[in-house]
């Protein structure tokens, strides 16, 4: 059986995401060459691993906001948990060998959970992030904490690399 949430705020935040998704997607110029990355960490409530991969675009020609779909799958015991995010960020001192970044974004979770008793979900929420990282050379390493605003919110910690 599966069960939706949909908070009236929720659905409002995640429209406007999609809506900015599609509005930043026509302002991409087709020469622009994306970033790929592999991300690692925890969710931190349950301390459950995860892994994901993303990729990285410029919006606009400010050289300052970014488009970053991913995904992550996180293992747990009780189940395991595959969210679906377009987050946006900003980066503060971007002309520096590090930048800040702050952002957020519309995200789908999907948990199947394999215990007795619990039927698997699909939530929709939004992201907020904030993280650090490298702007120049090959591979990037970056940090970033997340919060996932949703029916079943979390606090993820996570550290990856940019290629």
């Amino acid at each position: 059986m599966n069960r939706k949430q949909n908070h009236p705020v929720v659905r409002v935040l995640s429209f406007v995401g999609a809506l900015a998704l599609v509005t930043s997607l026509s302002f991409v110029p087709a020469h622009a060459k994306p970033d790929f990355g592999v991300r690692g960490g925890t969710y931190s409530e349950q301390g459950d691993p995860f892994l994901g991969a993303e990729m990285l675009f410029g919006v606009g020609t400010s050289r300052s906001w970014f488009g970053n779909p991913n995904v992550e799958r996180a293992f747990a015991d009780s189940g395991d948990l595959t969210t679906v995010s377009f987050d946006f960020h900003y980066d503060f001192h971007r002309a520096q060998d590090y930048t800040l970044w702050a952002g957020a974004g519309p995200t789908m979770l999907f948990r199947d959970r394999n215990s007795p008793g619990n039927s698997s979900s699909t939530d929709s929420g939004v992201n907020l992030v904030l993280g650090v990282g490298a702007t120049k050379g090959d591979a990037r390493p970056y940090g970033q904490m997340k919060v996932i605003v949703a029916g079943d919110s979390a606090a993820v910690l996570g550290v990856g690399v940019r290629f």
